[in-house]
């Protein structure tokens, strides 16, 4: 039997809602933005075509609600974790390890930035307008504290950035070619994440001895 398509007006219930767009995720960074249909997403999603096309219209603006609604997620993970100020080698830690634990959870969001922001298209644009350019600031602000505070290497911002969003995302973001590598998925395996969290913080994180 058909489910029946909610009235005009009725808002979209929030369950609902989070299960289309990280259907929608999904599929976008398996098949591309060309290759992905809203079809594919209501069956990933169990949810009616039409629903899909009234809450959200087209394609575009589906995939823009998905993205936003994890950057949503990463901002409030890393208020959880990022100070006012960045007294301690400690805190650091803690920031590297919220984003290996972020990305873990989220393979699908790496592999769909490390698509578009590749090509220099409209959704790139939108991308670093809207969402990327505070990630970098803020980022950048912890790595310049960090620099000067002896907790981390002295290396160019961009380099900085670029080096540790690698090392954080790709492990995950390639998680079936780990598996067949290593027999071990770093997206299931809590030891697996946490032993990543570590080899980023004894790469990056400078020991006491080191700023002397």
């Amino acid at each position: 039997m058909a489910r029946k398509l909610r009235t005009r007006g009725e808002p979209l219930p929030d369950a609902t809602r989070d299960r289309i767009l990280a259907a929608a995720l999904e599929v976008f960074a398996e098949r591309g933005f060309a290759g992905a249909t809203t079809r594919e997403i209501a069956a990933r999603a169990d949810a009616n075509l039409g629903l899909l096309q009234y809450h959200f219209g087209g394609k575009e603006r589906l995939w823009r609600e998905a993205v936003g609604r994890t950057f949503g997620a990463l901002d409030a993970a890393l208020a959880q974790v990022v100070p006012a100020r960045l007294e301690r080698r400690e805190q650091l830690a803690g920031i590297i390890r919220a984003c290996v634990r972020f990305v873990a959870a989220n393979p699908h969001f790496v592999r769909l930035m490390n698509d578009e922001c590749k090509r220099d298209g409209a959704r790139m644009r939108w991308l670093v307008d809207r969402h990327g350019r505070r990630l970098y600031e803020t980022a950048g602000a912890v790595l310049e504290h960090g620099r000067r505070r002896g907790f981390l290497p002295d290396l160019p911002a961009p380099h900085a950035y670029y080096l540790f969003i690698g090392a954080a995302g790709m492990i995950f973001s390639q998680a079936p070619e780990c598996r067949r590598l290593t027999g071990t998925d770093p997206t299931t395996s809590p030891d697996a994440i946490e032993a990543h969290a570590d080899a980023l913080i004894r790469l990056f994180v400078r020991p006491s001895s080191a700023s002397a």
